[in-house]
């Protein structure tokens, strides 16, 4: 299990420091047009951070460099949150192909929260 809180205020200060150098750098597309079409959309960025944190500690660190672009968070069809990892990224990281994530966020306008448990 891992979990991780992002202060909301500090993921706004980089965003509008670094800009697209840090949205690009730690964001997929899909990800930063999802927050991008929010109101909150900042609290929707450290939500994201956090569950890419919490994937990183409930991996428990281990094989592979980690790039915040190789683990995603997707909606599913009813709008629920989960992890994405690609094929390529899991065997860099040492994640089996049958592990799952399951993943829950919480943000409000202070911080963000997300827990990760992985199942191997």
């Amino acid at each position: 299990m891992g979990i991780d809180i992002v202060s909301v205020r500090r993921m706004r200060e980089a965003m509008e420091r670094q800009g697209s150098r840090f949205l690009n750098r730690v964001f997929t597309e899909s990800e930063q047009a999802y927050c991008e079409g929010k109101r909150n959309k900042f609290e929707n960025y450290a939500a994201r951070f956090a569950a890419k944190e919490a994937v990183i500690k409930a991996k428990k660190g281990g094989k592979g460099r980690y790039a915040f672009r190789d683990i995603e968070v997707v909606r599913g069809f009813k709008g629920e949150p989960s992890i994405h990892i690609s094929k390529q990224a899991r065997k860099k990281l040492g994640i089996s192909s049958r592990a799952q994530f399951e993943l829950t966020l919480a943000h409000e306008r202070d911080f963000a929260v997300a827990a990760v448990v992985l199942f191997e």
